[in-house]
């Protein structure tokens, strides 16, 4: 097996706000702590919310896990319609992509984790099955989750 590892996962759905309140849901820290469950305490590290550069930490729980730190890095910030942000956490590194469309009564949201190894180790090549299982599921619950926090928090 040779080559990257290169996988995505995506989901998407309808939240009855403006792409500017999602922006922000998306954006400020003390948003994502009263807005998304998995995200327990979250503080900006460096930067402007909503800006490239701004780094959030945050402390998410997974049902059933310890709580563990996580780091969000912006790095496309396209305000109201894309934002790009560096994830690492005890999960991985990978990159999670948002995009925003006003659409109706509210805002299509499409949210994307993407991971991509150009050249993965020996391990990550006998385990790539796995690991794409693994993120495959892991990334659909976590996404799952997130947009059924903003239509709830929205509704």
């Amino acid at each position: 097996m040779s080559g990257p590892l290169d996988v995505s996962v995506e989901r998407e759905g309808i939240v009855a706000a403006s792409p500017q309140d999602v922006w922000r849901a998306l954006t400020e820290p003390e948003l994502r702590v009263e807005i998304f469950s998995m995200v327990t305490q979250a503080v900006t590290e460096d930067g402007v919310p909503g800006e490239v550069g701004h780094v959030l930490q945050m402390m998410e729980r997974d049902a059933g896990s310890e709580p563990s730190v996580v780091r969000l890095t912006t790095v496309v910030s396209e305000p109201y319609r894309r934002l790009v942000q560096e994830r690492t956490g005890p999960d991985g590194h990978f990159t999670s992509t948002t995009l925003l469309a006003e659409e109706g009564t509210g805002t299509l949201v499409k949210r994307v984790f993407h991971v991509f190894h150009p050249e993965p180790s020996l391990a990550e090549r006998a385990m790539r099955k796995a690991i794409v299982t693994f993120f495959s599921l892991g990334g659909t619950v976590r996404l799952k989750a997130d947009i059924g926090d903003l239509t709830r928090h929205f509704a």
